[in-house]
């Protein structure tokens, strides 16, 4: 009872479950997580939405918080110089839960299952992935890390596609590529779950 920060039972987060897949996938691409809050920072409401209800099946309303960061448009913003548009950052107070996808984080492979990897990969694609207008060219996920890009390079050849990882050593990114010749593989397998290619 005397836990401010609250507590929830993870077990019942299980990224098997392909809707579960497809927010954490959208978590490691644009996760926001401080010592015991997780939550999600995009410009994106639909994916702010999309977020919502999946922590609202492990916490009640009132556990969640939002915040809203601009250049001032609005007096309940918070301030930021960096915003070209309305930011939003929704979240949780919730250590066991951050540790949980953490974990899962360092090792996606133990989580998924061949059902909810391309869940997990509509998730990524979602917050920071790209494709060029043919649907074939150009098709990327961009990293922060390699180890990150490279983890999740050895889980797509599970579902059969070989992409690779190229270095952009000067942005300081990581991105990873899959061929034109997978692409569509790609595109078909992540469109199920996929919130800007239903679009």
């Amino acid at each position: 009872m005397g836990n401010t920060v609250g507590r929830t039972n993870t077990t019942f987060c299980d990224l098997k479950e392909q809707n579960n897949a497809y927010a954490f996938g959208l978590w490691c691409a644009d996760g926001y997580h401080r010592t015991s809050s997780i939550g999600l920072t995009n410009v994106n409401h639909i994916l702010i939405d999309e977020f919502r209800r999946f922590l609202l099946k492990f916490f009640p309303q009132e556990r969640l918080k939002m915040r809203i960061y601009s250049r001032g448009e609005s007096p309940e913003h918070y301030y930021s110089k960096k915003a070209t548009r309305p930011a939003y950052q929704l979240y949780v107070n919730s250590r066991p839960f951050l540790r949980y996808f953490r974990v899962a984080r360092e090792n996606p492979g133990r989580f998924l299952n061949q059902h909810s990897i391309f869940a997990y990969f509509a998730g990524r694609f979602d917050g920071d992935g790209s494709v060029a207008a043919d649907d074939r060219s150009d098709l990327r996920i961009a990293y922060s890390g390699n180890e990150e890009a490279n983890r999740d390079a050895r889980l797509l050849t599970r579902i059969g596609i070989v992409p690779k990882v190229y270095t952009y050593s000067k942005a300081r990114t990581f991105v990873l590529y899959v061929s034109r010749f997978d692409a569509q593989k790609f595109l078909n397998g992540i469109s199920e779950f996929s919130l800007r290619r239903r679009k």
